[in-house]
């Protein structure tokens, strides 16, 4: 009996032993954490990209992106803060992070909150419900993620330089266009993935046969730059769609600059 009472006592000190070490551990990558988003809020990017591990994975509030590296992840920090002023983090609560393997806890954190800001170029104030997670290795972050809805302020808050591009087609030559148009090789794939494209959606009238490309751009500069190349360079696309379109290249209007874009 004795010895069974040893036996328990003994356990019990060293379950009480690693019960103690999870939570300094939690306690010291939450107060590193504390630190990351503070120097987020002072923008301070240089000084966050030191708490990085250079082999980190990271989830993106994007949708269907996959896993980031750390470029992407400096990346993101970079396009935040040229983006918005003025950003706070109010945390709701803290928690200890557990090994999703085993459910024990494994000294890395995690988090709910708000963030506020102010978009720096329409001045719109955001209010972001946000999860962050943090994983450390070598006393640097190495797994985690952001989840929160970046697609809906940015919507609701961003500035838009959108393009509408018409394009009037041939009596039934509509499927050859929508073929050109999702060709990987050549196709709006393409457009999508140019320098300052943000975001493209198309549709298609019946009635009138027209097409349209809308796309969302950093700048106006940026779509000029992409209608030059799509021009004289990459020519492709533009040659296999010409023969297609109601008059020619007549067929086909840009229309930009615009303003005013607003959700309701």
């Amino acid at each position: 009996m004795k010895k069974l009472f040893v036996i328990a006592l003994v356990s019990l000190v060293a379950s009480s032993c690693s019960n103690n070490a999870y939570i300094a551990e939690f306690e010291k990558n939450t107060k590193t954490a504390k630190e990351y988003f503070k120097l987020h809020e002072e923008e301070n990017a240089d000084a966050m990209f030191e708490y990085l591990h250079p082999d980190m994975e990271w989830h993106m509030p994007v949708y269907g992106m996959g896993m980031a590296g750390i470029e992407q992840v400096k990346s993101a920090i970079l396009g935040y803060q040229a983006e918005f002023d003025n950003m706070k983090f109010e945390a709701d609560y803290w928690l200890p992070g557990v090994d999703t393997e085993t459910g024990i806890p494994d000294g890395s954190t995690r988090v709910y909150g708000t963030w506020t800001s102010v978009n720096s170029k329409t001045g719109k104030e955001t209010t972001l419900t946000s999860y962050h997670s943090f994983e450390f290795k070598d006393g640097k972050i190495f797994k985690g993620g952001d989840w929160f809805d970046l697609g809906g302020m940015m919507s609701a808050v961003g500035q838009k330089n959108l393009v509408i591009a018409e394009f009037k087609i041939r009596p039934g030559k509509q499927d050859e266009v929508f073929a050109a148009m999702e060709d990987e090789k050549m196709g709006l794939n393409i457009t999508r993935n140019y320098k300052g494209c943000n975001s493209l959606v198309t549709t298609y009238n019946k009635d009138s046969n027209t097409f349209w490309v809308i796309s969302d751009w950093d700048s106006y500069d940026d779509y000029n730059a992409y209608l030059e190349w799509r021009t004289n360079e990459f020519t492709d696309l533009g040659e296999a769609l010409v023969p297609l379109l109601k008059g020619g290249l007549n067929g086909f209007r840009p229309i930009f600059p615009n303003s005013g874009y607003k959700v309701y």
